[in-house]
């Protein structure tokens, strides 16, 4: 996980970006994480078999919108966050930070495009691809900076350490959040690649990340 070590600054390659983990892969991790996706998992399918009974619908063939896509998100990142920091209690103030960062970098992204996204829906003029794509993009980049803020100002109120930047290397790693907003502008190449299918995997992989983060 750690590329480099120069005296004593670390240098890390995209997994530390993705996971938030400055400590070296361990065998010993293998319980920590059987019992971090365990919980992530268990965290995006309950609320799945409410939705597929809801909507009276199979697992992989419910219909998201902006609510199904934060039950989804939340369930997954708590699920997942709670049992790091069971499993691995020395580190539980730096995993529910984590947790926090991700349903933020989750939750404000889709919020934000799913309102831009209906002013497509009530002007006809702005109801085309073009302003689907672009609006998509300014939604995802304006709501990771005002996410990454909202972290920083929840998990350090008193601002005692520095805020952590969104980088991009944080942008690349954390790119698998973007698939859900991608589902909510019905872009048609996701339409038909059907890639909503595999939201459930995405929301129990930001949920892994949160609890194996230290």
């Amino acid at each position: 996980m750690i590329s480099s070590v120069s005296g004593n600054k670390i240098e890390y390659d995209i997994r530390a970006y993705r996971y938030h983990r400055k400590t070296p892969k361990d065998k010993s991790e293998a319980p920590l994480k059987a019992k971090v996706i365990t919980g992530s998992v268990a965290g995006t399918v309950l609320p799945m078999m409410f939705l597929a009974k809801k909507q009276n619908a199979k697992l992989l063939n419910i219909k998201y919108g902006i609510k199904e896509l934060l039950l989804l998100s939340t369930c997954g990142i708590i699920g997942g966050t709670a049992a790091g920091m069971l499993a691995e209690k020395e580190h539980s103030k730096q995993k529910l930070n984590e947790g926090i960062f991700q349903f933020m970098n989750a939750a404000v992204p889709t919020v934000i495009c799913g309102g831009v996204l209906k002013l497509g829906d009530k002007f006809k003029k702005l109801d085309n691809l073009p302003f689907k794509i672009g609006g998509t993009i300014v939604g995802l980049v304006a709501g990771m900076h005002i996410a990454a803020a909202m972290s920083n100002k929840i998990n350090d109120p008193q601002d005692k350490v520095p805020d952590r930047k969104l980088t991009i290397k944080d942008s690349i790693a954390n790119i698998d959040d973007a698939i859900g907003v991608l589902v909510l502008a019905k872009v048609p190449i996701v339409e038909k690649l059907h890639i909503e299918k595999i939201l459930p995997v995405i929301f129990s992989w930001c949920g892994y990340r949160a609890g194996m983060s230290n």
